[in-house]
């Protein structure tokens, strides 16, 4: 630790400077877990709790920039993502900071820590890669969803339409209303293309049915 008063550095379980006398640990420490869960609830926020404003609401400001932007390209929903895993990283920073800790340093503080304290670490590690992984992936997928086209033509053989027409209609067919055509039908479904259509209506589709041995 060191003296909040001149800069000393003290022994871990000192209670007054030796060098000015101050109380050490006059002030409340901050909670480190405290911290990490204002951070998971809102960027920036746990570096506030630890006392450092700046450092917060600039966190904060960046990861609501890169949201907004994520509204017109996707990647920039990727970058508020990365913003809100470094704010954990500084929260910690600013955690040992605000506890006497002159300059921590995560990994190397890692080393010293008991098994237990490691292994809460990497859980918090895990489920902060989680988020970021699951949200990454969603929004890759929703970026690549493209919705049925309203405008869709659908294979429609209701009563009083002629034979091989289409109809912006989306009267259920065979196909459910999946967007088809004669010649995928004939792939497909051979035996209901022959239901609906008669030799000659496609001569094309007519010449492959035969090759595929059928009369």
């Amino acid at each position: 630790m060191f003296c909040d008063n001149c800069g000393t550095e003290l022994a871990d379980n000192a209670t007054f400077c030796s060098n000015c006398g101050n109380r050490v640990g006059a002030n409340k420490k901050k909670n480190i877990y405290i911290a990490l869960v204002l951070t998971f609830i809102l960027t920036g926020l746990g570096s506030i709790y630890a006392g450092n404003i700046k450092k917060g609401l600039i966190l904060l400001a960046a990861r609501l920039f890169f949201a907004f932007l994520g509204g017109y390209l996707s990647i920039f929903l990727v970058f508020s993502l990365l913003v809100w895993a470094y704010a954990f990283y500084e929260v910690y920073k600013d955690v040992q900071i605000a506890n006497g800790h002159a300059n921590p340093k995560l990994l190397d503080d890692f080393k010293g820590w008991d098994q237990n304290k490691k292994i809460i670490a990497i859980l918090i590690a895990l489920v902060i890669l989680s988020v970021i992984v699951v949200g990454c992936i969603s929004i890759f997928v929703v970026e690549n969803y493209t919705p049925s086209n309203s405008n869709t033509h659908y294979y429609d053989v209701g009563s009083g339409s002629s034979r091989g027409s289409y109809s912006h209609s989306s009267h259920s067919s065979h196909y459910g209303g999946v967007d088809t055509s004669p010649n995928t039908i004939a792939k497909n479904d051979p035996d209901w293309y022959y239901d609906h259509y008669e030799y000659g209506d496609n001569p094309d589709i007519d010449d492959y049915l035969e090759s595929q041995g059928y009369d």
